[in-house]
């Protein structure tokens, strides 16, 4: 297998053991943490006897090594454990529901921050030298500095009850109240994004390619848009795709704020309680995101630059 086919199923054949590895280790860390599954489950009504049939019944009384086989068989399955807070539920319920709401706002958060901090990095930097350019920059730094509980509570306040606009009750994704938490989520992450793409178009403007196209008398419009923003937007192709799976993640402070049935909330729980297959499920699911958006990365450079199918380097 050659070209770009070998090259992608290269980079999954690795995703392979990185994702085993991190398995074996998050499941060795949850099994040993204090704390025991089947006290969690019975609570008040903890007996021997009934914990004792728990702990065969859901496998926790064999060696960690034959947990560790069943757990990754079910889980192979499409099994990932039962939860011990909702007795009536499996992982899959609790927790799929819950992602996909997370998903939905961090998909319109990831769009807005994105979609305001480069253009925004990008006139920075061609502002440079200008008392623009510390402006716009300093005001997204400020945002970004603002903790969230202060931002979230003031636009809250702001929008919701002086200007009367939105309501801070949920009522789905596609509601007009969606706007302010997706805003909250979004605009303290342009700052970041913005001064990536300042540094980048920076970079770009000392290349003699761009001394040459506007030496050949191009528009400078022509030149900003098919020379600087594109060659710009190399590193920020990384930034992208390592933002890609916290959009899953959700928030909880935001969440817990406007109600919103999301991840957020339910990791902290799941945490506090604790619920060891909600935790195991929520982690490795993160990982296998994080891993596939690593690979994604490395096919979208080597689209860009074939000279990386061979290297196997970016850069």
């Amino acid at each position: 297998m050659t070209g770009m086919g070998g090259y992608i199923f290269r980079r999954l054949l690795w995703a392979v053991p990185v994702l085993f590895i991190i398995s074996v280790i998050v499941f060795t860390i949850l099994r040993l943490a204090p704390g025991d599954p089947v006290d969690t489950l019975l609570g008040q009504r903890y007996d021997e006897e009934t914990a004792a049939r728990l702990q065969a019944k859901y496998g926790y009384d064999k060696p960690l090594p034959v947990q560790y086989v069943k757990y990754m068989s079910n889980l192979l399955q499409g099994d990932m454990g039962v939860s011990t807070r909702r007795q009536d539920f499996t992982v899959s319920e609790v927790i799929l529901p819950k992602i996909w709401v997370s998903t939905k706002l961090g998909f319109f958060a990831i769009l807005i921050a994105f979609g305001v901090g480069i253009p925004v990095g990008l006139y920075a930097a061609l502002a440079r030298g200008t008392f623009l350019d510390p402006m716009i920059i300093g005001f997204w730094l400020f945002l970004d500095a603002v903790p969230t509980f202060v931002l979230t509570t003031f636009t809250a306040w702001f929008v919701a009850l002086k200007l009367d606009l939105v309501s801070v009750a949920w009522r789905g994704v596609t509601s007009p109240n969606a706007i302010l938490p997706i805003l909250i989520m979004s605009l303290p992450a342009v700052a970041g994004i913005a001064r990536l793409m300042r540094a980048s178009v920076i970079s770009v403007l000392g290349e003699d390619y761009i001394r040459t196209a506007r030496a050949k008398g191009l528009k400078e419009h022509t030149v900003i848009l098919s020379h600087i923003t594109r060659n710009a937007m190399l590193p920020m192709v990384t930034v992208i795709g390592l933002s890609l799976p916290g959009i899953t993640a959700g928030s909880f402070f935001v969440e817990s704020f406007f109600g919103i049935p999301g991840i957020g909330a339910e990791s902290l729980e799941a945490a506090r309680t604790p619920d060891f297959d909600v935790i195991l499920g929520l982690v490795l699911f993160g990982s296998a995101l994080f891993v596939f958006a690593n690979v994604a990365i490395d096919v979208a450079y080597a689209y860009i630059d074939p000279r990386i199918r061979v290297t196997g380097r970016r850069g």
